[in-house]
């Protein structure tokens, strides 16, 4: 079996890029992983969907992982790196083969393990599709943060109509009408810009005003 070896990983249920990782994190500093070369499709349901593995690759994988503890080594029951020579990633799966946790790797990490997988043969992973619905990050931690504390602050002032029309017209640059507060916060949660940090400054300012 190959291995990838000495990789930190953040293991959680929602994925999280190595970029949008917080000092309070609790990493997991991997010592060993089994490590499969898989083409693209394999690769992506993997890495995006709710997915089962068989059984044979449950007992492959099988307490194979190990991680480094304060103490001493421990296994992960179950475990695997799946790399499609351009990217990698790692999941855990649970006692019934379902997948569970999964982490990115650090940039340096993730090309030493593309490397070594250049050398490999794809392998087959036979799995079911338990949840077909592709689950993407449109926005960092920070960014998710930001727009929970500008509806929360819209949230407070909703009420005041002179308010809203003033940040109705920042957002969008014209006048509104009688619907000002819910058409700015469908717009507003759509996605994250930098516009957004420019408006939670003038929110900030706007909500302190008595």
């Amino acid at each position: 079996m190959i291995y990838a070896y000495d990789i930190l990983v953040n293991l959680n249920e929602r994925l999280i890029d190595f970029y949008d990782w917080n000092d309070s994190d609790e990493l997991t500093h991997i010592r060993r992983v089994p490590l499969f070369k898989v083409n693209d499709k394999t690769y992506f349901d993997l890495l995006y969907k709710k997915v089962r593995i068989d059984e044979e690759l449950m007992l492959t994988i099988k307490e194979k992982t190990q991680i480094f503890t304060s103490k001493n080594l421990e296994t992960i029951d179950y475990a695997a790196c799946f790399t499609n020579s351009t990217n990698a990633f790692i999941v855990t799966f649970d006692s019934k083969g379902f997948t569970a946790l999964k982490s990115k790797f650090l940039v340096n990490e993730e090309l030493e393990i593309t490397d070594l997988s250049s050398k490999m043969r794809e392998t087959i992973i036979n799995y079911n599709i338990i949840n077909n619905k592709v689950s993407l990050n449109k926005m960092t931690r920070e960014e998710s943060s930001k727009l929970k504390a500008i509806i929360s602050e819209l949230e407070k002032i909703k009420d005041d109509k002179k308010k809203i029309d003033y940040l109705y017209y920042e957002w969008f640059n014209e006048n509104g009408n009688n619907n000002n507060y819910n058409t700015l916060l469908e717009s507003l949660s759509k996605e994250f810009t930098l516009k957004h940090n420019e408006f939670l400054e003038i929110l900030n300012l706007l909500t302190l005003q008595k």
